[in-house]
This record gives structure tokens, sequence and C-alpha cells, in this order.
């Protein structure tokens, strides 16, 4: 009899914790500067988690901590919705060929010339990414008021945040 009481307390009290859980949610304090965008800002709509290949359709990282207007907001959330095309396919390119140059590993009919080839066409997909992705960043850059670029440039003299990990190097 007294197992069942335990059970059924149990049991209760992971009910209650499941609603409640969503509640504690809601109590927490709003963001202050520097949190995560909101769901309704463009700037927060990408379509991959980071790490993914979508990394690239994202704004660039030098917009950390700068304050954009509407008008701005929409106008980087362009330039990067149009860009992404190009840099997904840059990126497949890259991925394939060096999946192609990863199964000539295991391969037994090697080839010098198939490896340079697979080699060249990950170099040139590379390099396609790196021009695409700076001509973006580039009309993202150009999207700001001076004093926008003024934050961020003097934000790059200072460099990377320390990140505990010792000593700062220079």
């Amino acid at each position: 009899m007294i197992c069942r009481i335990k059970l059924k307390s149990r049991r209760w009290l992971a009910a209650g914790a499941v609603l409640l859980l969503p509640m504690l949610g809601m109590a927490a304090p709003p963001p202050g500067p520097g949190a995560c965008p909101g769901p309704d800002d463009p700037m927060a709509h990408h379509p991959g988690p980071p790490g993914s290949m979508f990394d690239d359709a994202r704004p660039p990282p030098f917009l950390i901590d700068v304050t954009l207007t509407d008008d701005q907001q929409d106008k980087v959330f362009a330039i990067v919705h149009a860009a992404t095309p190009a840099l997904r396919e840059q990126m497949k390119a890259g991925r394939k060929a060096r999946e192609a140059l990863h199964d000539l590993v295991k391969s037994a009919q090697f080839s010098d010339g198939a490896a340079a080839s697979l080699a060249q066409a990950e170099g040139k997909a590379d390099s396609q990414l790196a021009l695409l992705r700076t001509r973006m960043e580039h009309d993202v850059y150009a999207v700001l008021t001076p004093d926008q670029m003024a934050k961020i440039n003097a934000r790059h003299q200072e460099g990377p945040e320390p990140r505990g990990e010792g000593p700062p190097r220079h």
C-alpha cells in the first residue's frame, strides 16, 4: 500500500514539474544588450544552427553589438538572402571534392591526376566561397553609418576578447 502511494505522489510531482517548467521560462528577466535576437528580428532568421553548412548564410560577425535600424536590418537581410544560394553552391562543391578526396584515399584505383583534379576543385570552391563571403560582408558594411563603422573598427583594433585560456598573445 505504501509503495502505491509513493508511486502516485511521484507521478503527481513529475506532472507538476512538467507543467511548471514553461512558466519558469516566462519569469526570466528580459534579455539585455548582446543577447540573442528575438523571433521577430530579421537578423535572427538563418537556415541552420551555428556550425552548419548554412553558417555563411548569416549576417557577418562584426555586427555583434551593433544596433541596426529597421531599414538597415532589412537591407542586411536582403544582402545575406541574395548571397545565400551562391554561398551554398560553393559549400556543396567544396564538400563534394573533399568527400571524393577522402574516398580516393581508400580506393584501389588511386591516381595522382585524379587527386590533383579533386584538390584543385576543392581549392577553387574554397576561393570562390571566400570571394563571395568578402563581397557580402563588404555590401553589409556599406549599409552602416560612420559611427557604426567606427565602433566596429575600434573593436577590431582592440583585438579578440580574452577567453580565459592564459595571457593574451602579442
